[in-house]
């Protein structure tokens, strides 16, 4: 074979392997190396739902603390109770103006704590969400002394002298026991509220034909009915959706229906506005319960119940 016999095999072979080069099968699709998006990871990477997370242990109070608070809240409401005997008549509206101008109180000494606190730096995730709940709270406490003010509770000096009093020396106290134990105030106001909603549901039931018979306070239906319901919608922190409450002074739960935040309530008399007031209550009541047993204002037990003193060991 000669040489230009060679160069033209060599070149035939190399345009059949160029041809067999090209000649390639079609390509398999991509596959995609993405990770796959959240919804289609394995069930052991997903959170379980919140039915199936274990709720969070409940705290009890010291025993000698809750004891001491008990007999301090104890002997001033009975102080209040032998001065101040409920009668159906007018002097009735003197001891509630009393009670309120104490209840909204602590309130207010939470937050000059909670400022002086963040003054100084001490700042904690949350701490804005609870000092304007705390701060809603006194608004709606501020509005009940108000309703107690326009049916003239508070016309007799003697009674606005007690009333003072003991407001100014309870907010030194509570400034001082907040600023040593947040639970032990926040249980002092969990005692009054409790025995603020057994008083007025109390005086529900043994006056309502006369409730019913008396009109609305013009403060009143502008509080509940007109005013905007920001604040109160924003003291409202406890949804009562299927939950049990049990009161210090019941013997059993007792089931509470509404959602919450509460509807706007309609007043068509006197009746209407105590039952909103004791309804106020039971709400301070059970964002204070939450406060002491779970440091949370939004009911992490998913039952609402009064703050028991520790076991003895």
């Amino acid at each position: 074979m000669t040489c230009s016999s060679r160069a033209r095999a060599l070149l035939l072979v190399a345009l059949a392997a160029g041809a067999r080069a090209f000649n390639v099968p079609p390509r398999a699709p991509r596959i995609q190396t993405r990770p796959p998006p959240l919804a289609s990871a394995p069930p052991a990477a997903v959170a379980p739902p919140a039915a199936a997370v274990a709720a969070p242990a409940r705290a009890t109070m010291n025993g000698g603390v809750f004891t001491f608070n008990k007999v301090v809240i104890d002997a001033v409401y009975g102080l209040i109770c032998v001065l101040y005997p409920v009668t159906g008549g007018p002097r009735d509206f003197a001891r509630f103006y009393v009670l309120e101008t104490v209840a909204r109180v602590p309130y207010f000494a939470y937050l000059s704590v909670r400022h002086l606190k963040e003054t100084f730096g001490k700042r904690a995730p949350g701490d804005n969400y609870r000092m304007r709940t705390h701060y809603a709270e006194a608004d709606n406490e501020l509005h009940h002394l108000l309703i107690m003010e326009a049916l003239g509770g508070n016309e007799n000096g003697l009674d606005r002298a007690l009333a003072q009093t003991m407001a100014f020396v309870y907010y030194w106290y509570v400034v001082v026991i907040y600023s040593v134990s947040e639970q032990a105030a926040y249980h002092l106001s969990e005692l009054i509220e409790d025995h603020a909603y057994s008083t007025y549901d109390k005086y529900l039931r043994e006056h309502e034909a006369a409730l019913r018979a008396a009109p609305v306070p013009p403060i009143a239906k502008k509080y509940y009915e007109d005013d905007n319901p920001f604040l109160f919608d924003l003291f409202c922190t406890v949804s009562d959706t299927a939950a049990l409450s049990q009161t210090a002074e019941g013997d059993g739960g007792v089931e509470l229906g509404s959602e919450c935040p509460r509807q706007r309530p309609t007043l068509r008399s006197l009746y209407d506005v105590f039952v909103n007031v004791r309804d106020d209550e039971r709400e301070h009541w059970k964002t204070l319960c939450n406060l002491v047993q779970f440091d949370n204002m939004e009911g992490a037990g998913g039952v609402v119940r009064s703050t028991q003193p520790s076991p003895h060991e």
